[in-house]
């Protein structure tokens, strides 16, 4: 392959044509920002339409089907896309007209590629968001074959991507029918009923029995201890807010983001809750779940359940409200942030077995949250590299950093 050594300069213009936010135009064109790019492939997600662009929105760039835009803030220098319209982007995307030396889509991917970004990375300046720097970045230097051939490697570089493509979309498929495993693991082991609701929303079924919740669990609150007190905090005794619960959902919490001290218990109503306890949340993050692995306290976003360990085995009580999430949610009340406030917490009813089968039910559903949890894992490992394989194509053709 006959070669040229050339700068980008050479190949490609900037063409910064700004359009007027009060304009007509501005009204007629579609919006596209940083955030709607895909950040390897250029992959535009959304176009915002002129309906959807909130007003007093600043000057923005007008593009077309001739560009490549790229995108010059540091944290996003390989989000490089190809519309295939006329719009207009922020000016933190600059339109790059290609030349008659150089084909559109080589362009987009040499700018992609580790070197470019690398350059772009060592040209940026600024301080709370750093931009690659145009001038310099124009005397990026790089290898360019003829046309012809730069076309072709293109058509191979596509058919390549396409692949990669097919591979992505089969491992999303995937990814999202493992996580259906666990919903419908808990649905087959509940019989596909809701084991937790009001009196009004509970109904027995043979076999199991309905019981007020508090009769077979004591409900504790949790509190937060003054933030006016410094000291109170960064002790030995952990404290489960809200930032821990999603990761803990369905889990054991052993470690939490913050933790207080004796004087922070001592000194608000925080209280210290014993291994076992069930902790829900009931605001924001409402119908997120996880047991104490170990002694710790909670922030009053919880309504914990201490059980009796002769009527109810806390790991079923855990997977109970997993499989009552969507009907806990419809209890929250609240115009911004829904709660569940403790009257409608202490209506709460369960239906379930005896013991022994309380047991039964938690340990499959243990092992079967278990092995989908790896699944899961592993298909966001596989996606994860997918992800990266057109990387690693324009790495392989245009060299590495």
């Amino acid at each position: 392959m006959s070669m040229r050594r050339v700068r980008l300069g050479e190949v490609c213009d900037s063409d910064r044509v700004i359009v007027d936010p009060l304009s007509e135009l501005a009204k007629r064109l579609p919006y596209l920002g940083l955030e709607q790019i895909e950040s390897g492939t250029g992959r535009i997600n959304r176009v915002q339409t002129a309906e959807g662009i909130e007003e007093g929105i600043s000057s923005t760039f007008r593009f077309d089907a001739r560009h490549v835009l790229y995108g010059k803030l540091r944290p996003y220098l390989n989000k490089v896309a190809l519309p295939e319209s006329e719009g207009r982007c922020t000016t933190e995307i600059i339109p790059l007209l290609p030349g008659e030396l150089i084909d559109r889509e080589y362009l987009a991917m040499v700018l992609r590629s580790d070197a470019f970004v690398a350059a772009g990375q060592h040209s940026t300046a600024g301080s709370r968001m750093p931009r690659a720097n145009l001038d310099e970045l124009f005397g990026f230097e790089f290898d360019l074959p003829a046309k012809d051939q730069q076309r072709e490697f293109v058509q191979q570089m596509r058919a390549k991507v396409n692949s990669i493509e097919a591979a992505r979309s089969a491992a999303q498929a995937q990814l999202k029918d493992a996580s259906l495993l666990i919903g419908a693991s808990l649905k087959e082991q509940f019989q596909h009923t809701v084991p937790i609701r009001t009196i009004n929303g509970v109904g027995s079924r043979q076999g199991w029995h309905v019981h007020r919740l508090p009769d077979l669990a004591r409900i504790e609150s949790g509190h937060t201890p003054s933030r006016r007190h410094p000291e109170w905090w960064g002790g030995k005794i952990p404290w489960l807010a809200l930032p821990d619960i999603r990761k803990l959902h369905g889990k054991f919490a052993y470690e939490t983001t913050e933790y207080t001290n004796d004087a922070g218990i001592a000194n608000s109503s925080a209280r210290m809750l014993p291994v076992g306890t069930v902790c829900v949340s009931r605001t924001a993050s409402i119908g997120f779940v996880t047991i104490l692995g170990k002694p710790m306290a909670t922030s009053q976003d919880f309504c914990n359940w201490i059980c009796d360990p002769d009527k109810l085995d806390p790991e079923f009580l855990m997977y109970a409200f997993m499989a009552s999430r969507e009907a806990l949610l419809e209890l929250g009340s609240g115009a911004v942030h829904k709660t569940i406030y403790m009257p409608t917490i202490q209506s709460f009813h369960v239906c379930a077995p005896d013991s022994s089968e309380q047991r039964r039910i938690a340990r499959t559903l243990r092992e079967r949250l278990a092995a989908a949890e790896s699944l899961t894992a592993g298909l966001k490992a596989r996606l994860a590299d997918i992800e990266r394989l057109p990387q690693r194509l324009l790495a392989a053709a245009f060299g590495s950093a």
